[in-house]
């Protein structure tokens, strides 16, 4: 049996030192082990000795020794002022029992005792800290030494959730979501691996030497943190499971990077179920595969999982020469076969590869740095690169000791052909110094080589006390001066706007703001609306959060000025069961219309935010609650959301293109736009029919949230009302291609005297072999 930590050892104070003799494989006479009952994991606590502090090694079954946890961190403080501790070493070691030992470390402030616990494949750490004001448990942090050659692996622990009402527990209907369950460490050896894990961890406060832990408060001079180390060959997630105390787990997951593959074909999906409970388990595996149109597969797979053990399995998945697939499995114990115990999703995807033709002129980009490194960096910059994707929003190099930007290198991305930019401003000099900020700043673009410099960022919210005229005068001016004292050739964008603050643009350019500038850059929020409303006049707080009529007024805008215009961060998040988002198949439709409209609207570049869910800081976590989290290509897990194809759909069948008009439909609620490119004229079809709000539904809402939507899932058609619409192609037509908005062909209509005759709704579909005439009076809708 395991040993739980005991609170009233843990809470007594600093032990006295009682030493047992216990240790199998003692290096000092004094090292104090303890042992599972099943010998799977051994602690030895190491004194000081020969000048050198203490420390505890973590052994594997087998006795290899594969990690240290030597000193502990803390801190203490109000606001921004924080003192960091370490202990130095370990004043004493008592054995509470076979099982557990505590350590009373030597701490320069306060009292630090560490409480060490092993159990099967499991061992438990709690360090308390007491006597120290203002503790800051935020920010624990941990030594730890990796023996032997290991890779490390920033692992949350991500878990699958039913949409539940708060109160009662009942299901309400909205899709599934994932929240974290505290954040692991792996550490991967050839032969074996071991996984850290701690309830909550910034990526960004762990190096080489400590992993940071955010701890508990008890009052405002004491609190502690939990970690628990899990040793065995098992994925993350399910050493995650045994790590929390979790039932039964299971993990999805494929062998191809993003679950993408280049052809159709069977496919193989891996399953992990993982069993934390002492005792083995037989179970069964239900899985579930769902296709765009809801056409679903099925399948069962059962077998026997050891105590802390896991059990693998697959299944296959025939997928399209264009497709996507939704996968769900969910894990029933057989002692109890109706009773859902844990699930998983994931996605797959088909998407061929294609060869870009606009080179440097291509529009597209993505908005945040591009910091993902899973698979690999080199993995990510081939998928940007399958997508469309030519321009990176930001990427700088390392400069006047300040640091490079996160993930691929500046010569990485041209060693690849991306064309990139910078958006950075650090501290602006709103109160004087802009001569030094500017050279800094111009210096590192310079050296970068970046093409455009985004001064700022939405600083009509973040700087809202500040005025345009003081963004002219103190930052844009010095910036100038600078750039010609360097003979610097970069463009300048001016802070890319949230949304379009028409009094901000009006009193930048009052203040003489354009002619410090090349670009005109904001971010087109968009709302639970089509990707193609434009709300009547005047615009509400909500309604102007829309897409199509913000950039009507920003290509006017920048047109009167002659700048350039861009789109720095374009989204379309699917944060779940929230009124205020897309659902996953409103968003891939609109992806589509989004980058077609730029087009239209003759933007220079639309870089897209962001890659993948979660965020920088916290990568590979989930939040359902965090809008932040939800606005990737790709989901959380790195599988393609239906939106990754859209993205993918509009940069191929725009490739090369020019736009040549709105499509005359002969009714007012029918709209079209058509392109001319290398293939010849692409058109997309649209129905408004349905109107242009997305969130309509209200048996979907609840009277006690006014956020709460029950988010419908990926595979509901939204569009009740299908059009028929009869359109002319050329003459020696005789089939006209229907593409869905995820490129994916739908159907094959037959020509009869000149023209088809197709059905539209909501979605917008790409239509190759038609000849529409084009809009003549009236001017762009």
């Amino acid at each position: 049996m395991e040993t739980p930590i005991s609170r009233r050892i843990v809470l007594g104070g600093t032990v006295a030192a009682t030493v047992a003799g216990a240790s199998a494989i003692p290096a000092y006479a004094a090292d104090v082990q303890i042992t599972d009952s099943a010998g799977t994991v051994s602690l030895v606590a190491v004194p000081d000795g020969a000048g050198v502090p203490g420390y505890v090694k973590v052994l594997d079954g087998g006795g290899v020794h594969r990690l240290e946890l030597t000193t502990f961190e803390y801190a203490y403080g109000t606001g921004e002022t924080k003192v960091v501790q370490r202990t130095t070493g370990i004043t004493s070691i008592r054995s509470d029992s076979a099982q557990q030992f505590t350590i009373t470390y030597t701490a320069p402030v306060g009292s630090v005792v560490g409480t060490f616990a092993v159990g099967l494949r499991k061992a438990r750490v709690r360090w308390d800290v007491t006597g120290v004001a203002n503790l800051r448990t935020d920010s624990f942090r941990f030594a730890r030494v990796v023996k032997g050659t290991a890779s490390e692996d920033y692992d949350p622990v991500a878990l699958w959730n039913r949409d539940r009402d708060p109160t009662t527990g009942a299901l309400r209907g909205g899709i599934p979501f994932e929240t974290t369950n505290g954040v692991g460490y792996s550490y991967t050896w050839s032969d074996n691996r071991t996984f850290v894990r701690v309830p909550q961890s910034t990526k960004g406060f762990t190096n080489g030497g400590y992993l940071h832990a955010v701890g508990t408060a008890i009052n405002s001079s004491s609190g502690y943190v939990e970690s628990n180390v899990v040793l065995g060959v098992m994925r993350p997630h399910s050493a995650g499971v045994i790590a929390r105390d979790g039932d039964l787990g299971i993990d999805l997951w494929t062998d191809q990077a993003f679950n993408l593959w280049p052809t159709g074909g069977s496919k193989t999906v891996n399953l992990q179920v993982v069993n934390a409970s002492l005792t083995s388990r037989t179970v069964r595996v239900d899985w579930l595969v769902r296709d765009w149109n809801n056409t679903s597969t099925t399948g069962t797979v059962s077998g026997t999982v050891g105590a802390r053990a896991v059990w693998n399995a697959y299944f296959q998945v025939a997928l399209g020469g264009r497709d996507v697939r939704f996968v769900e499995a969910v894990v029933y114990d057989a002692t109890a076969p109706t009773t859902e115990v844990a699930f998983a999703r994931t996605n797959l995807a088909v998407l061929s590869a294609y060869s870009y033709g606009d080179g440097d002129a291509s529009m597209f980009g993505m908005a945040n740095f591009a910091y993902l490194e899973r698979p690999s960096s080199g993995a990510v910059l081939d998928l940007m690169q399958l997508i469309g994707m030519r321009w990176v929003r930001t990427a700088y190099r390392n400069y006047n000791n300040f640091g490079a930007s996160p993930g691929p290198t500046v010569d990485a991305l041209d060693a690849e052909g991306f064309a990139h930019n910078m958006q950075l401003a650090g501290e602006l000099p709103w109160d004087g110094g802009g001569a030094t900020w500017a050279d800094d700043m111009v210096g590192r673009a310079m050296y970068s080589g970046a093409q455009y410099y985004e001064c700022g960022n939405e600083l009509n919210l973040t700087a809202s006390d500040r005025t345009p005229a003081e963004y002219v005068d103190n930052v844009l001016v010095p910036l100038r001066a600078a750039m010609t004292a360097k003979g610097a050739t970069f463009k300048v964008m001016h802070c890319g706007l949230a949304g379009f603050p028409e009094q901000w643009v009006a009193d930048f350019g009052d203040a003489g703001g354009w002619e410090h500038v090349d670009v005109l850059a904001y971010h087109p929020g968009r709302g639970n609306y089509v990707a193609d409303y434009d709300p009547p006049q005047p615009w509400s707080n909500e309604t102007r959060w829309n897409f199509l009529g913000t950039l009507r007024k920003a290509k006017a805008t920048a047109v009167a000025n002659n700048k350039e215009l861009w789109l720095t961060e374009a989204y379309a998040v699917t944060r779940p069961n929230r009124w205020w988002s897309d659902t996953h198949r409103n968003a891939a439709e609109n992806v589509l219309l989004q980058l077609a409209l730029a087009k239209v609207y003759g933007v220079r570049g639309v870089t897209w935010y962001t890659l993948n869910d979660s965020i920088q800081f916290q990568p590979m976590e989930a939040d359902p609650d965090d809008p932040e989290y939800h606005y990737g290509l790709l989901n959380r897990d790195l599988s393609p959301k239906p939106s990754l194809l859209a993205f993918a759909t509009v940069a191929r069948w725009l490739d090369q293109s020019t736009w040549l008009g709105w499509a005359d439909l002969a009714d007012p609620q029918l709209f079209g736009l058509v392109f001319s490119g290398p293939g010849g004229k692409v058109n997309i079809l649209w129905s408004r029919k349905d109107g242009y709000l997305l969130i309509t539904d209200p048996a979907r809402r609840i009277p006690s949230s006014t956020e709460y939507y029950r988010t419908p899932e990926p595979w509901e058609d939204l569009w009740p009302t299908k059009t028929s619409a009869t359109l002319p192609t050329p003459a020696a037509t005789t089939t006209v291609r229907e593409l869905n908005c995820l490129g994916m062909d739908v159907a094959t209509h037959q020509a009869s005297n000149s023209q088809v005759t197709v059905t539209l709704d909501g979605a917008p579909r790409i239509f190759i072999g038609l000849a529409l005439p084009l809009q003549t009076t009236g001017g762009t809708p």
